[in-house]
């Protein structure tokens, strides 16, 4: 059974930033990428004992290259998420069991969580799909979604896993909050200890009780609508074939959520399905 993890920093309890006068800015990066490393190795410990057999780690904070392999627990595999033509699933298709989040935040504008941004902490002011806001973490719920996967577990701050609840609205979805965030730049963290514990323990039950739950269903349509800073940051997207809503607002649309997703990563409307198609229907 293979599980697919995406990992991001800000979530992971110990990780510590503060403003560049733009946007985030982690300033204890050693040790916050071992913390990253701890609650990695935590949650594989207890996907194995859940039956987990492949333990699929997508390195997902600002391109990858935060995880050192060679101090991961060896039934992982480890997902480096660079490259320009690349797909954009980074390992997630049909063939994985689960989708896991580790190390989420809340999306930008969040007023108690940690780090709060959506995607680009320096671009973006809001995101939000088929007029309803979003960020990362629902867009990485919707992602294993398309697939038939179900997200069982998210891992974050307090409001990052306040957002995944809300996101599945009432579906089952276990989450671990490693930190409770004061304001952007201040949170009460939980020992690592704790964490990793809690993370290892909710993975293997998550995964011994899998028939409960459920992918998202999917929409027919899907219009999303991206907030920047500044006109020029939407002028650039507009001139890839975004449509402009407004002075910093661009939208982009379309029946296939990779497709409108590849379009917000900078891809020209329908040139992602044709680099990878849409897999067939299970």
């Amino acid at each position: 059974m293979k599980i697919n993890v995406m990992t991001d920093l800000e979530g992971v309890s110990g990780v510590n930033g503060v403003s560049d006068n733009i946007g985030n800015k982690i300033v204890n990066l050693p040790i916050a990428l071992a913390m990253l490393t701890g609650e990695v190795n935590a949650l594989a410990e207890g996907l194995v004992k859940g039956g987990a057999g492949e333990v699929l780690v997508a390195d997902g904070h600002g391109g990858g290259n935060n995880l050192d392999i060679g101090q991961l627990h060896p039934a992982i595999t480890l997902v480096n998420i660079m490259g320009i033509l690349a797909p954009i699933s980074h390992g997630l298709d049909g063939s994985c069991a689960a989708a896991i989040q580790l190390g989420a935040h809340a999306m930008a504008g969040v007023a108690d969580g940690y780090l709060n941004h959506s995607y680009n902490s320096h671009a973006i002011v809001s995101m939000a799909l088929n007029g309803e806001p979003i960020g990362e973490i629902g867009i990485g719920i919707l992602k294993a979604a398309y697939f038939g996967v179900p997200t069982i577990l998210v891992a974050g701050d307090e409001a990052a896993c306040r957002e995944a609840r809300a996101f599945v609205g009432g579906r089952p979805l276990t989450t671990v909050a490693t930190k409770t965030g004061l304001a952007r730049y201040s949170a009460s963290n939980r020992h690592p200890a704790a964490v990793r514990a809690e993370l290892s323990d909710a993975a293997e039950q998550a995964l011994r009780e899998l028939p409960r739950y459920q992918a998202m269903p999917m929409p027919s349509e899907f219009v999303l609508d991206v907030c920047y800073m500044d006109c020029n940051m939407a002028d650039t997207r507009e001139k890839i074939g975004a449509e402009r809503v407004d002075a910093q607002t661009v939208r982009h649309s379309g029946q296939d959520f990779f497709d409108v997703y590849a379009q917000f990563l900078g891809w020209a409307p329908g040139a992602y399905l044709r680099r990878h198609p849409r897999p067939p229907k299970q």
